[in-house]
Order: structure tokens, then C-alpha cells, then sequence
């Protein structure tokens, strides 16, 4: 089986943007209509996800709402609270249409200036709709006031305290931002992984909470090409080996290049990295040089001739099992 846990509905029905166009334009007076959205839509919209898996030979993906589309800076907590409602919901009939192939992964009600308490009403919703995890924007406000507190903040305990209860892992997964400076994609989501991972092993949070499951999305940002800058900064504060604290951490390899992939795998070891491809994102264009999707990777790992079959196997579907133990496998 092979297991993709990064997947979001970047191809969502119009009307769920039209719902939030509406939302955006009555913000005074925040409201939750229903999208309309019908089972057909979904089911169409859906197409070339289900194509691509079969193409492709995934059997299951981790599926949740679009990541950029989570916009928790902009308006007030109700609106975050009722387009964050919207989105899980569509998610669910979605996944619902289709439970053999997609598993439902829910997005959070974050609101700048707000503690993360707010959010465990929705997260015990959703787990009680069967979803088996969560996204988590490391940046709440998209870069400005009030900043975000460091993923190592006690701030945050209150939800790292329920995903333990819950048995629920998070991708730490950053959502858009207001830095003109920033491209989304390209610039401001491997910066919000490459801090996440250093953040969290420069703090107690692993000691406080070893039960914790955290995914870093996009190959953990820059962390494995800045190992040993992270090992020395430990060395000369006194703290503990960070190859020991990162051992916690979980990352994914949409990565797109097997080079990559194969430092990761080597940094990280096997039984901390997952399969992912992120299909219809960043890496749904063409390789000029393969004539290939840059997203398709499952060939990348099978190329990497040091891994056994029992390496595979964890890559692909082993270690998600493992972390993923609310899903019906």
C-alpha cells in the first residue's frame, strides 16, 4: 500500500470561494450559509485526484482543506470559526464519498492574538467525525501583529495537550502571508518548516510532551542541509544533542528530487520520514527535463538503491500506520 499523508483540496467547487467571497464582503456580520455545494460537484471536482492515484498506484491520501485558502489572518475569530467549520465539513462528505482512498485531516479555527484553546472545540468535532489529524499554522497573523508565539511556547500547550489525548498527529503547515517580501510557495513555507523544526527542538516541548506527533511538511524546510549548524548551536549552549531532540519529529518528502530524498532519508532515518507528494500543488507542473510531473516521486524512492524492501515499506505505508492510529487501516 502506498500512503500519501500530504494531500489538501486545492480543487475545491467554486462555491466554496464563493462562500468566501460573501464571507469577506459581509465581514461586519459574520455568518455561516451553506456553500450549496452538491455531492455531483464534489464528486467532479474530486476527478483528477482519483485519476492521479490510480495513475500513479497511491492507494490512500491524508486529505484536508487547502492549505493557502486556510487565510487565519484574516477577519475575526467567528469568521476563522465558521469558514474553518465549512471547510472540515466538505471535507468530510468528500472523504465520505470515497473512504477507501481519502482520509479525512482537518484544518483549525487559529485567530491572531488568540490562544489555541479556542480551537479544541473543533478539533474534538472533528475527531469525533472520524478525521485522524490536523493542521497547525505556525503563524497565525501571516507575519505581523500580533506575532505568532514560537511553536516551543507554552502558549501552545493546550493543544499539544489534546492532540496527546486524542492520539491525533498535526502537520505543522503554514497557511498565507502578509510579507510583500514572501512568496507563498516558494519562499514563506519552507522558512515556517525550517523554523518549525528548530523552534520545537530548542524548547521543552518533546520533554513536556513525548507522546507528541508532529509532521514537518516539505522535507522539514532547510533542516537537513543546516544539520550540523543545529547540532553545533546545541554543543555551545549546553543543550541536548539535537540529533537526539529531532528524533521526535516527523517529516514528509514532497520534496520532488531524489537527491533530496535521499539526504533526508539518510539524516532522518527511515523510520521518521513518510510519503508524500502534495498532488496538485507546487509540483504539479511538468519537468522540462523528464517529460514528468515534478510531484511524481514514488520512482524517485524505489531509485534509491541503498533502501531495502522493509525501508519501502515503512516509507510508504508502515510509518503512517504507525502514527496515524485513528484510521480504520
Amino acid at each position: 500500500m502506498i500512503v500519501d499523508v500530504h494531500g489538501h483540496f486545492t480543487q475545491a467547487p467554486l462555491k466554496l470561494h464563493a462562500f468566501r467571497a460573501a464571507q469577506i464582503a459581509r465581514q461586519n456580520r459574520p455568518s455561516k450559509p451553506d456553500p450549496q455545494i452538491s455531492d455531483d460537484e464534489i464528486r467532479e471536482a474530486l476527478e483528477a485526484n482519483m485519476a492521479q492515484m490510480d495513475a500513479r498506484g497511491i492507494d490512500k491520501v491524508m486529505f484536508s482543506p487547502q492549505a493557502s485558502a486556510m487565510g487565519h489572518h484574516f477577519g475575526s475569530e467567528l469568521i476563522s470559526r465558521y469558514w474553518t467549520e465549512v471547510n472540515n465539513d466538505l471535507i468530510k462528505r468528500a472523504c465520505a464519498m470515497y473512504p477507501d482512498r481519502l482520509i479525512p485531516v482537518c484544518q483549525l479555527p487559529q485567530t491572531p492574538g488568540v490562544g489555541p484553546e479556542n480551537c479544541l472545540p473543533e478539533l474534538e468535532r472533528c475527531a469525533a467525525m472520524g478525521f485522524v489529524g490536523c493542521n497547525v499554522n505556525p503563524d497565525v497573523s501571516g507575519g505581523v501583529a500580533p506575532l505568532t508565539p514560537s511553536l516551543g511556547d507554552r502558549w501552545w500547550y493546550p493543544l499539544w495537550e489534546k492532540l496527546v489525548e486524542l492520539d491525533m498527529p498535526a502537520m505543522i503547515h503554514a497557511s498565507a502571508t502578509l510579507n510583500p517580501a514572501l512568496h507563498v510557495n516558494g519562499t514563506h513555507y519552507i522558512n515556517q518548516d525550517t523554523a518549525a523544526v528548530f523552534e520545537l527542538c530548542d524548547a521543552r516541548v518533546f520533554q513536556d510532551f513525548p507522546a507528541l506527533k508532529l509532521i514537518i511538511p516539505h522535507g522539514g524546510g532547510a533542516v537537513a542541509f543546516q544539520y550540523n549548524r543545529y547540532r553545533a548551536l546545541n554543543v555551545l549552549r549546553g543543550k541536548p544533542r539535537f540529533e537526539e531532540v529531532v528524533s521526535h519529529l516527523y517529516f514528509d518528502l514532497a520534496v520532488y528530487d531524489v537527491d533530496a530524498i535521499d539526504f533526508m532519508l539518510r539524516k532522518f532515518g527511515v523510520d521518521n520520514v513518510l510519503y508524500a507528494a502534495e498532488m496538485f500543488g507546487t509540483g504539479k507542473a511538468i519537468d522540462p527535463e523528464t517529460g514528468r510531473a515534478f510531484d511524481d516521486t514514488i520512482g524517485m524512492i524505489n531509485a534509491i538503491d541503498w533502501l531495502s524492501e522493509a525501508d519501502r515499506a515503512k516509507i510508504f505505508e508502515g510509518n503512517a500506520r504507525r502514527l496515524f492510529s485513528r484510521v480504520d487501516w
